[in-house]
C-alpha cells in the first residue's frame, strides 16, 4: 500500500525533466521511493511512501507480466487480499505483496469497471500500451485528490496544486471562479482550483485521455432511494447490520506493515473508532488528540480525550498548541495546505506529532455528514416545517417578507430563521455553509478586478443546484450536500495535504462506501430522531461510549485562532491588511478589507473572516 504522490504528462512533448521536478515537490508524499515510466508520448512519476509491502518489488511505476500496461497509484486497496484471490483464479500471477498490484490486473481483467471492485481511498493512473491511452480515477467520496489541465497538446496530472504550479507549464494566475468560490465557503469546490485553467477532479469520476479526445465521466453516486425496504428497516436491525458494517470498515483499515494509531477528539465519532480499534488489536492503540492552554483553552477538548484514552487504556499523548506554534509553522502550514483554506491547521499539528511515532493514524471523520451530527440538519428541518405551516396558512407571503428584508438584517439573530425562507435546500445549504454572501463578495473586490472578472463570478450560493435534492426529506438532503460539499472540498481534503505535509496517511472508516450506501437510505428518523442527533449510531455503540461524552454539548471543534490573530499573529495579519499590501495584490478594496479588520478587532466579527485572507495572501506569496 502506498500514500503516495503521483504525476504525469500524455500527449506530445511528454518531458521526463519536467516530471521528474513535480515529483520531486512531492517529496513529503513519499519520502521511501521514487520511480518514473518514459514512453515515446507519455511520463509517469511517481513518489512512494511504504505502507504494505515494504520490498521493492512493491516500487512503481507498476507494469503487468507484457509490461504494456502501467499504473502508478496513491490511496489503499482494503479488499486487496481478496481481490487478489479472485484474480489468481483468472491466472493472474502477482510479482508483490502490494495492494496496488490488484488495481494493474483488475484492469487487465475487467477494463474500466476495474473501479466498481474496488474498495479504498485512490487516485491513480493507467497507461494502456495496447490502447495508447490514460486512464485516470479518484475514489468514491474524494478522500485522495487529483489535478490536472490540458493545454497544447499536453496533458498534465498531480496529486498537488503546488507540482502542477511548479511544472512551469502553466501560467501562475488565480482563477476568479476559484478565488470567488473561497470566499464563500472558505475553501475551493471541486472542480475548480485556485489557479486558473487547472481542474480539481471530482470524486467518484474518471477520465480517459486519448490522441483525439478527453472524456470525464462519473462512474458511482449515491444511490437513489428507491428501495421501500430500506424506508421500513426497523432500528434493532438497524443497529446490528450498521455495527457490521463499521467493524468491518475499521478492520480493514488496520491493515498495514508499518506502525499506526488514531486521532482522538472527545467526540462519539472517534469513541467509536478507537474503542473498536482496541477491541481488535492486541497492543494499546496510540492515540493523539491537540488542546490548548492558557487563552481559549476553554474551547479545548483535552479533558474529553482524556476520557477515552483511560477507556480503552491507549498510549496517550496530547499536544498543546499556543498561537507561537503556529507563528513559527506558519510557513510550513501555507506550503503543506497546497490550497487555500481556512481549515487544517489543528490536523497539520496532530499529525506532526503523531508521526513522530506511527506512518498511519485512523480518524472518525464523516460521522457528522452521514448520521446528521451538525445542528443544522436540526434547523433545517423546523425550518421546512415552519414553511411548511406558513405557506398553507398564507401562502407564500413568508418568502416575500424575507425577500423585502436587506441581507444585512437577514443574516442577523432574530430573522436568522427566516433568511432562508422559500428556498431550495440546495441554495439553503450553500447559504449556511458561506461565510460571504453575494452582495458583500462584489463589494470587496477593487473596481479594476471586478470590472475586468465580473464575468467568471458565478454565484456561489448556486453552487450545489445541480446536486439533487428531496424537499420532503430534509435529513436526506442535507446529507448529501454535506457528503458532496463540505467533507470532500474541506475535511477530506485539507486533511490528506495536512497529514501529508509530515509523510502521515489517515485513514477514514466512518466513510466506507459500503458503509455510506447503507447508512444514507435508512430512514431520516433513525439519524435525527426528534432533536436527537447521531440517534442510531449512539444507540448501535452506547456500549462505547462513556456517559460524559454522551451528555456534552456537541461543539465543533475550534482552536482560539481569534486570540492568536490579535497577539502572536498580529503583525502577520497587520502586513496582510496593510495598504501596501492590498494595493499591491489589485483584488481587493483596501476600504472594505479595513473595515473587517476593526470590526473583528472590536469583537463584532468572528475570527474566519479575518484568517481566510490571511491564509490567501500567504500562500499567493508563496506559490504565485
Amino acid at each position: 500500500m502506498h500514500m503516495c504522490g503521483i504525476c504525469g504528462i500524455y500527449g506530445k512533448n511528454a518531458n521526463i525533466e519536467v516530471v521528474r521536478k513535480m515529483a520531486s515537490i512531492m517529496l513529503h508524499r513519499g519520502p521511501d521511493d521514487e520511480g518514473f515510466l518514459e514512453r515515446p508520448n507519455v511520463v509517469l512519476g511517481h513518489r512512494r511512501l511504504s505502507i504494505i509491502d515494504l520490498s521493492g518489488k512493491a516500487s512503481q511505476p507498476m507494469r503487468n507480466e507484457a509490461g504494456d500496461i502501467w499504473l502508478v497509484f496513491n490511496g489503499e486497496i482494503y479488499n486487496f487480499q481478496e481481490l487478489r484471490s479472485e484474480l489468481m483464479k483468472y491466472r493472474h500471477r502477482f510479482n508483490s505483496d502490494s495492494d496496488s498490484e490488484v488495481v494493474v490486473h483488475g484492469y487487465e481483467q475487467w477494463g474500466q469497471g476495474c473501479l466498481d471492485h474496488l474498495r479504498g481511498m485512490f487516485a491513480f493512473a493507467i497507461y494502456d500500451g495496447r490502447e495508447d491511452l490514460l486512464f485516470l480515477a479518484r475514489d468514491r467520496l474524494g478522500e485522495k485528490p487529483l489535478y490536472y489541465f490540458e493545454k497544447d497538446g499536453r496533458f498534465v496530472f498531480a496529486s498537488e496544486l503546488k507540482a502542477i504550479i511548479g511544472s512551469g507549464l502553466i501560467n501562475k494566475q488565480i482563477s476568479p471562479t476559484g478565488l470567488h468560490h473561497y470566499l464563500s465557503f472558505y475553501s475551493v469546490p471541486s472542480p475548480y482550483t485556485m489557479i486558473r485553467g487547472v481542474n480539481s477532479l471530482l470524486p467518484g469520476h474518471k477520465i480517459i485521455v486519448t490522441g483525439e479526445d478527453t472524456m470525464v465521466e462519473r462512474y458511482w453516486s449515491l444511490p437513489e432511494p428507491g428501495d421501500q425496504s430500506k424506508e421500513k428497516v426497523k432500528l434493532e436491525v438497524a443497529k446490528e447490520e450498521l455495527r457490521e458494517l463499521v467493524l468491518e470498515s475499521v478492520r480493514m483499515r488496520l491493515i498495514s506493515d508499518v506502525p499506526l494509531g488514531a486521532f482522538l477528539s472527545g467526540g462519539i465519532d472517534s469513541s467509536i473508532v478507537v474503542g473498536l480499534m482496541s477491541s481488535l488489536m492486541s497492543l494499546p492503540v496510540n492515540t493523539y488528540s491537540v488542546g490548548f492552554r492558557g487563552e481559549g483553552s476553554e474551547m479545548s477538548e483535552l479533558k474529553y480525550a482524556k476520557v477515552l484514552a483511560d477507556r480503552f487504556s491507549t498510549d496517550h499523548s496530547e499536544v498543546i498548541l499556543t498561537g507561537k506554534d503556529v507563528l513559527n509553522d506558519l510557513e510550513r502550514i501555507v506550503s503543506g495546505i497546497d490550497q487555500p483554506s481556512g481549515d487544517g491547521v489543528n490536523t497539520y499539528f496532530v499529525s506532526k506529532a503523531a508521526k513522530e511515532s506511527m506512518t498511519v493514524a485512523l480518524s472518525g471523520l464523516g460521522g457528522d455528514e452521514l448520521f446528521a451530527g451538525y445542528p443544522h440538519f436540526a434547523g433545517f428541518k423546523l425550518q421546512h416545517e415552519e414553511e411548511h405551516c406558513v405557506n398553507r396558512i398564507f401562502g407564500h407571503s413568508a418568502k416575500r417578507v424575507a425577500e423585502a428584508l436587506p441581507q444585512n438584517i437577514r443574516k442577523r439573530q432574530p430573522f436568522k430563521s427566516l433568511r432562508y425562507f422559500g428556498e431550495k435546500i440546495n441554495r439553503k445549504y450553500s447559504l449556511s455553509r458561506s461565510v460571504f454572501w453575494e452582495d458583500e463578495k462584489l463589494r470587496l473586490y477593487s473596481g479594476n478586478y471586478l470590472s475586468a472578472n465580473l464575468k467568471n463570478l458565478q454565484d456561489s450560493s448556486l453552487f450545489y443546484s445541480d446536486v439533487e435534492a428531496n424537499a420532503d426529506d430534509v435529513v436526506r438532503s442535507v446529507s448529501k450536500l454535506e457528503l458532496m460539499g463540505y467533507m470532500p472540498n474541506t475535511l477530506l481534503r485539507d486533511t490528506d495535504a495536512m497529514s501529508l505535509a509530515h509523510s502521515l496517511e489517515v485513514r477514514v472508516p466512518l466513510i466506507d462506501h459500503k458503509l455510506v450506501e447503507y447508512v444514507y437510505l435508512l430512514p431520516s428518523d433513525l439519524k435525527l430522531n426528534g432533536n436527537r442527533s447521531k440517534y442510531l449510531l449512539v444507540e448501535a455503540f452506547g456500549d462505547l461510549i462513556p456517559k460524559e461524552i454522551l451528555e456534552r454539548k456537541k461543539t465543533g471543534f475550534e482552536i482560539p485562532m481569534g486570540y492568536w490573530l490579535k497577539n502572536e499573529l498580529k503583525e502577520i495579519v497587520d502586513d496582510v491588511f496593510s495598504k501596501e499590501s492590498v494595493a499591491n495584490r489589485g483584488i481587493f478594496d483596501y476600504n472594505e478589507l479595513r473595515d473587517i479588520y476593526r470590526r473583528f478587532y472590536d469583537g463584532r466579527l468572528g475570527y474566519m473572516l479575518i484568517w481566510m485572507f490571511v491564509i490567501l495572501e500567504l500562500w499567493m506569496r508563496e506559490f504565485l
